[in-house]
């Protein structure tokens, strides 16, 4: 237990989890804002897929909401491999980062070797935790196809880091039976004159990891142009985070097809 304790107090966390007392030191408190995702209940007999899952977050509250089947896609392989395509100018900070995940693991391995893990991957491990089957398939999101088609296709916080969303939306769509939920950090604020106005700022330049700051209108646009017949925002909210200490603020976009 207190091998656990330190693994979730000075181990590598993006999300943050609640597992028998203990508190994951993640940068990002799901859980405080979970109602502002649209989310069901309920997911008994569906198929779900989180793309870019990361910690797995996601993935474990639909595996603890009945989902019949959650696959998560990561491009993470964490042996210490960059796993996003970073601007040149700062990609030897992004190795740095990548790193630590690797660094984790030995820091930590008699604790992820107990639950037989071979790695790092917070989702495998929490998984193991509570006792639910969720696959994890190493993999981008510029090709979904090898996993199929899903009732619920859930991408949070990732389009800002990609250098082509345009192609991303096209494979969440192609994996999309019913529904897509899309949650865009970093976005780019509007007010009520101009939020369906379709605008992007690039930042590839500034911080190296995040290349763009949607608006909602360039959001819902992508997702049209993808073929999704229905788009609309369902909420907006600014989320803490815990590392830097400031707002961040994101809008949740519901797809249907």
């Amino acid at each position: 237990m207190e091998e656990l304790k330190s693994l979730f107090d000075q181990g590598k966390w993006y999300h943050c989890f609640r597992h028998e007392g203990l508190v994951s030191n993640g940068a990002y408190d799901i859980e405080k804002y979970i109602s502002s995702y649209g989310f069901e209940k309920d997911y008994a007999g569906k198929s779900v897929l989180d793309v870019g899952s990361s910690d797995g977050y996601f993935s474990i509250w639909m595996k603890e909401h009945s989902a019949a089947r959650v696959c998560a896609v990561d491009s993470n392989k964490y042996d210490g491999s960059l796993a996003i395509e970073a601007s040149n100018f700062n990609v030897k900070n992004y190795e740095k980062k990548y790193a630590q995940y690797a660094d984790d693991y030995a820091k930590f391995q008699q604790v992820y070797e107990k639950f037989g893990l071979r790695n790092s991957n917070k989702l495998l491990l929490m998984a193991k935790l509570r006792s639910l089957e969720v696959e994890f398939q190493n993999g981008t999101i510029y090709d979904l196809t090898p996993y199929g088609e899903f009732d619920l296709v859930m991408c949070n916080d990732l389009l800002e880091h990609l250098r082509d969303p345009i192609t991303a939306i096209e494979q969440l769509y192609f994996a999309t039976k019913e529904k897509c939920i899309i949650t865009v950090s970093s976005a780019m604020k509007t007010n009520w004159f101009n939020r369906k106005q379709t605008l992007l700022t690039y930042l590839g330049h500034v911080s190296g990891g995040s290349f763009y700051s949607l608006s909602e209108g360039s959001a819902i646009a992508m997702c049209k142009a993808a073929g999704f017949r229905d788009v609309h925002i369902a909420s907006r909210f600014d989320m803490e985070n815990r590392m830097h200490h400031v707002a961040n603020p994101h809008f949740v976009l519901h797809a249907f097809k």
